[in-house]
C-alpha cells in the first residue's frame, strides 16, 4: 500500500512536468558554464597561471585595504587571499579547469541558492496542488491513515531531491567532458580553510583526492536538500494555494540569502535555516556569514529545522478538517 502511494505521488510530480523544467534549467546553466570554462582553458594555455594568481592576490589585497565593507566580507576576502597564497606556495594551480572539477564546483556553487530554488519549484505545492486540482477532499477521506499519505509525499520529495542532485552532477560532467580534460579524479583537493586572526589555520586544512572530496560535498548538499524538502512540505500543508506556498518558499530562500549578505551584524540571523544551507561551500572554506558559526553548528541547525518542519507538517495535516 505504501509503495503504491509513493508511486502515485511520483506520477503526479512527473505529470506536472516540474522535474523536466528543473533538468532543463540545469542543462542551460551548465552549458553556459561549460563554454565559460572552455574559454578559460584556452586562455590559460596562453598565460602564466602563477603570474595571474599573484596578480589576483594583489588585486584582492588592494580592494581589502581600500574597503569599508562589513566584517563578513572582509573575513571572506582574507580567507580567499590566504587560500590562493597556499596554492601558490605549493606550485598548485587551483583552477585548472577539468570536467571532474566542474562537477565538484557544482555542489558548492549551486548549493548556495540554485539547487534549493529548484527544489522549491519542484515540491512546494505537493500538498496545496491537491486543493487546486480539487482532489484534496478525496485525498483526506481515503481509507488510508493521513500520516501515511503525508509520508508518501515526503518520500517522493526526497526521491526527487536525490534525482535532482544526481542529474545535476551527470549533466555537469556530460557537457564539460567533451571540451575539458575528462580525467583528474585523483587530483589533490585542499579544504578546511579557516581564519585565525589574519592567517589561515594550516592544521585545519585537509588534503583529499578529488573523487572523495566530491562525494563529501554532494553528501552535504543532499542533506541540505532534504531539509529544504521538509520545509517545502510544511508550507504546502499550511497554504492551500500553490502560488502562495511556492512564493513563500522562494521568498524565504532569496530573502534569507540576501539578509546574510546585507545584515551580517544581526547575529540572530545565524539561526535561520538559509544561513546553514550552503554546507558544501562552508566545507570548502567559504567564510560563514555570522560569528559563532561552524560546520557542526550548521549541520545541527539544518537538522533541527528539518525536524521542526516535519513535526509542524504532520501535526497540521493529521488534524485538518476535511471541509475546512
Amino acid at each position: 500500500m505504501f509503495a503504491a502511494l509513493v508511486r502515485n505521488e511520483t506520477l503526479k510530480v512527473l505529470r506536472r512536468k516540474r522535474f523536466l523544467i528543473v533538468v532543463a534549467i540545469m542543462l542551460a546553466i551548465l552549458t553556459l558554464v561549460s563554454y565559460a570554462e572552455y574559454q578559460q582553458l584556452k586562455q590559460a594555455r596562453k598565460t602564466n597561471w602563477r603570474a595571474e594568481l599573484q596578480e589576483r592576490i594583489a588585486r584582492t589585497q588592494n580592494r581589502l585595504r581600500r574597503s569599508n565593507s562589513n566584517d563578513q566580507w572582509i573575513r571572506s576576502m582574507r580567507i580567499e587571499i590566504n587560500r590562493l597564497q597556499f596554492y601558490l606556495d605549493r606550485d598548485i594551480n587551483p583552477e585548472s579547469p577539468t570536467a571532474p572539477l566542474v562537477v565538484r564546483t557544482f555542489a558548492s556553487i549551486a548549493g548556495i541558492l540554485l539547487l534549493p530554488l529548484l527544489m522549491a519549484i519542484l515540491g512546494s505545492d505537493i500538498v496545496s496542488a491537491e486543493n487546486a486540482e480539487g482532489t484534496d477532499k478525496l485525498l483526506l477521506t481515503r481509507p488510508v491513515r493521513r500520516w501515511k499519505i503525508l509520508t508518501a509525499k515526503l518520500v517522493t520529495l526526497w526521491i526527487f531531491a536525490t534525482l535532482t542532485l544526481i542529474t545535476g552532477a551527470m549533466i555537469a560532467y556530460a557537457v564539460t567532458a567533451p571540451v575539458l580534460p575528462a580525467g583528474g579524479w585523483d587530483m589533490p583537493m585542499f579544504t578546511g580553510f579557516t581564519l585565525d586572526a589574519d592567517a589561515v589555520k594550516l592544521d585545519q586544512i585537509r588534503q583529499l583526492p578529488l573523487w572523495r572530496d566530491t562525494i563529501i560535498a554532494f553528501g552535504l548538499e543532499w542533506y541540505a536538500l532534504l531539509t529544504v524538502a521538509a520545509i517545502c512540505l510544511l508550507l504546502s500543508v499550511i497554504f492551500k494555494s500553490s502560488a502562495a506556498s511556492i512564493g513563500t518558499m522562494l521568498g524565504f530562500l532569496i530573502g534569507g540569502t540576501l539578509l546574510t549578505q546585507i545584515a551580517p551584524n544581526w547575529t540572530a540571523g545565524k539561526y535561520l535555516f538559509v544561513s546553514g544551507l550552503p554546507l558544501p561551500s562552508y566545507y570548502t572554506g567559504r567564510a560563514m556569514p555570522y560569528d559563532g558559526m561552524s560546520m557542526s553548528f550548521c549541520i545541527i541547525l539544518v537538522g533541527v529545522w528539518a525536524i521542526a518542519a516535519l513535526i509542524g507538517a504532520y501535526t497540521l495535516f493529521t488534524r485538518r478538517d476535511v471541509f475546512g
